[in-house]
């Protein structure tokens, strides 16, 4: 298959949120030291740079991972996703410092307009939003991962980053045959296209808009600590 490049952001992801620990060699080795590696695929297809589909692992259970050899039984997908999985739970931050704190504190101040007007208008953003809110959201999704405000502590950057998915969730909606500038407002076409199609449309900005709720709600305790 292809060898695709990883993009840097989730290469960065990767090695923080494993801190360059082999998740083989920490639960069947007992060794916990760092580690040189590479990212190995979990799938192995190596086109495939998501996130989750992606293992800090050490040369020789890299090697070992992706040997194809027949006289043993290899370390299986499941097997690697859960060792994999139980070491990001082990290094998830549990505590949030002042400077993390801080940082919550700014992202709210900053986004606080634009998050009040989506939780307002709720499904109401399928049928019309302001020309400058979709400016910031457009902001937000195209240079997330360059943004100041996105955080160092897993967990915060984790919940950020949800949101950040859910706004571009929310941008997809506004397909740009199906709406009109008027104004300062993008407004969809009632007269080109069916009520139904609207119907659609609010019933995933509802969906995207109550997850995004969900997570501003926990960003809003981490502040107030």
């Amino acid at each position: 298959m292809t060898r695709k490049a990883i993009a840097p952001v989730v290469q960065a992801d990767i090695v923080i949120k494993s801190r360059r620990r082999c998740a083989l060699c920490v639960f069947l080795d007992g060794n916990d030291s760092e580690r040189l590696g590479q990212i190995a695929h979990l799938n192995g297809d190596h086109s495939d740079n998501r996130f989750e589909n992606l293992a800090w692992l050490c040369l020789e259970h890299h090697d070992k991972f992706d040997s194809k050899t027949s006289q043993t039984k290899n370390y299986t997908q499941i097997e690697l996703r859960n060792y994999r999985d139980r070491l990001y739970q082990m290094y998830g931050e549990s505590e949030y410092s002042k400077d993390d704190i801080v940082l919550v504190r700014d992202y709210i101040r900053q986004y606080s307009k634009t998050f009040t007007y989506i939780f307002h208008e709720y499904d109401e953003l399928a049928f019309k939003i302001d020309n400058h809110v979709m400016d910031t959201l457009s902001e937000i999704r195209d240079f997330w991962h360059t943004n100041a405000l996105r955080s160092f502590n897993f967990t915060i950057r984790e919940i950020q980053d949800h949101i950040a998915n859910n706004i571009a969730g929310i941008l997809r909606i506004y397909e740009i045959e199906m709406y009109d500038l008027v104004g300062s407002w993008i407004k969809f076409d009632n007269h080109r296209f069916p009520q139904e199609v609207l119907r659609r449309k609010k019933k995933e900005a509802r969906s995207f808009v109550d997850a995004i709720v969900g997570y501003y709600k926990q960003l809003e305790d981490i502040a107030v600590k």
